[in-house]
């Protein structure tokens, strides 16, 4: 069976979604509760590979199976396997051409700000903590000129391949829950460093350092110098794939 499953996860103790040589990652971890339940080294395709300290509430991810456990079965095996900032929200069989990053037709991204002057305490490592007011209304004119089809250079990482730069943004939007604020970005696909980047660019719009037009003008510069500081990677959290 190809079973697809939908998961969330705390990222503060992980080095990001994809395995690597060192470091704990969540890729790993599924990896390692699937062997522990079917007894085979199995292949897993997630839909993205959040950076470290980044969080999910709808990572989507599949791999294929010839154990006779259903998937609901499986599900209640993975939870009890795996570790406490990780669970399996759902599960479920899917058709063999069914491929959790191929398949994707759009990802949603939300990037939390809270800007009191308290630190936080129960939502630490879930936001930006920033102590001065943002403007939402100049940060929210700002995001508008990220939507459609443009070339991201000047806010991706510059390990990405030059020529493979460009997507669609389908809607970037802005609004604030309390003293919290977010950042609501939905695009076909999102290029490594683009999501932190962006919320690092309206930050700053956001705090008055730069006009709202000033966005516009960095990402058509086509050039990562003119964009400003990453934003951390704890306020950061994929929410959902849609297929």
């Amino acid at each position: 069976m190809n079973i697809k499953v939908v998961l969330e996860y705390d990222g503060s103790g992980f080095a990001g979604w994809q395995q690597q040589a060192k470091g704990r990652t969540v890729e790993a971890e599924l990896k390692r509760a699937l062997k522990s339940i079917t007894g085979q080294a199995i292949t897993v395709y997630g839909a993205g590979r959040t950076d470290a300290g980044a969080h999910a509430e709808g990572q989507v991810a599949n791999f294929r199976t010839d154990g006779r456990i259903t998937p609901q079965r499986l599900m209640a095996a993975l939870n009890a396997r795996l570790p406490e900032d990780v669970a399996v929200l759902s599960a479920e069989a899917v058709p063999e051409d069914f491929h959790a990053r191929y398949s994707a037709r759009w990802r949603r991204y939300r990037y939390r700000f809270l800007d009191r002057p308290a630190r936080p305490a129960l939502e630490r490592g879930r936001c930006w903590h920033v102590r001065n007011r943002l403007d939402v209304d100049a940060m929210s004119k700002a995001a508008s000129a990220l939507v459609g089809k443009h070339d991201w250079t000047s806010f991706c990482s510059a390990s990405e391949p030059a020529d493979s730069r460009v997507r669609e943004m389908r809607s970037a939007r802005v609004a604030r829950h309390g003293d919290f604020v977010e950042v609501e970005l939905v695009a076909e696909g999102f290029l490594r460093g683009l999501v932190r980047s962006i919320a690092g660019a309206l930050a700053e719009v956001g705090l008055g350092r730069r006009s709202p037009d000033w966005v516009g003008k960095v990402l058509q510069a086509r050039d990562r110098r003119q964009a400003p500081r990453t934003a951390p990677a704890g306020g950061l959290t994929l929410m959902e794939v849609v297929y």
